[in-house]
């Protein structure tokens, strides 16, 4: 059996990434991926089993760079205020949008294609795990409104992703719509007073 060359696999997933952020994930095929990496279409299938786990491998990876960059222990410190945590949160989100503005572009396509809202999955590994933690104290603190915390998930990436294309886009400098202007239209939508 051939030896997997790792460098390799990344090459394919960040073909796979670059075809999704061209032409949306029914756009992902074996052989464009093949041909975008410069190997051979069977190549492909040494490291991934098919289309799915393609895309599926890219979404974990963007999922796990998410986490590794994640202040998940300020999130669940319990000795910071709530609306403190919930602001960090959003940061968090803001921060990570602006450095790696395709990656919310990816997951947001990927959730897409399976037929999911825009809040990430929660999995025992998963930052929202957390978040969805500290939503659900907002809620039964009184603090934000009686909701389901998916929709708050799904505002919170919904405002900071269209921002962060805005500005990867030309249309909006990141100096005219400062974090503080975004997070206050989150906080007013989120907030139960």
């Amino acid at each position: 059996m051939k030896k997997k060359d790792m460098s390799k696999q990344t090459k394919i997933q960040d073909a796979v990434a670059a075809i999704i952020l061209k032409e949306g994930p029914a756009g992902v095929s074996t052989t464009k991926v093949a041909r975008q990496v410069g190997i051979a279409q069977s190549n492909v299938y040494l490291y991934f089993q098919n289309k799915q786990a393609l895309i599926d491998s890219v979404y974990q990876r963007e999922t796990q760079q998410i986490i590794s960059t994640t202040a998940l222990t300020e999130l669940a410190d319990s000795r910071i205020s709530l609306p403190e945590r919930i602001r960090m949160y959003v940061q968090q989100v803001y921060d990570y949008s602006l450095a790696h503005p395709d990656s919310l572009t990816l997951l947001q396509q990927i959730k897409s294609l399976k037929g999911q809202g825009m809040a990430l999955t929660v999995g025992a590994d998963d930052p929202n795990n957390v978040v969805g933690q500290l939503l659900t104290a907002g809620v039964t603190a009184g603090v934000l409104k009686p909701l389901p915390v998916n929709l708050f998930m799904s505002l919170v990436f919904a405002v900071i992703h269209t921002h962060t294309t805005n500005v990867k886009n030309g249309v909006t400098a990141p100096e005219t719509v400062t974090f503080d202007a975004l997070y206050s239209l989150i906080w007013d939508a989120i907030r139960l007073a």
